[in-house]
């Protein structure tokens, strides 16, 4: 049995309404790779942006997936908190990416929980 592992993406200041890609901290790399299927467990952010809401999809080869989450929903300091696990995923190339949707723009970081190790 796999241990699940924890990753934390990290979003450059952008465009209002403008998707660009988060960096996974641990490799620098924006794009991942699963060769056998996986899951995502949780996602949160680290820390709550400090103004504004944005909007992260997970795209699966270069198009979008149905998973799309909103900042303001993934607060760890809120009652009100969403639960986005768990999604399974599928073998393929996956990359998240995120846009501002507020009039202040600042960078922004999520943690992710995958069910198990991704390269």
């Amino acid at each position: 049995m796999s241990l699940p592992v924890v990753r934390r993406y990290t979003s450059v200041v952008g465009t209002i309404n403008v998707f660009n890609n988060m960096t996974d901290d641990v490799t620098g790399q924006a794009p991942f790779t699963l060769f056998t299927n996986n899951a995502i467990l949780d996602v949160v952010n680290d820390p709550d942006p400090a103004t504004g809401t944005y909007e992260m999809r997970l795209l699966k080869n270069g198009s979008e997936t149905p998973v799309k989450i909103f900042s303001s929903s993934i607060s760890p300091t809120t009652a009100g908190r969403m639960s986005y696990g768990a999604i399974s995923l599928s073998v393929g190339q996956y990359i998240w990416s995120r846009a501002p949707r507020s009039a202040i723009v600042v960078g922004n970081s999520i943690i992710v929980k995958y069910a198990t190790p991704i390269a």
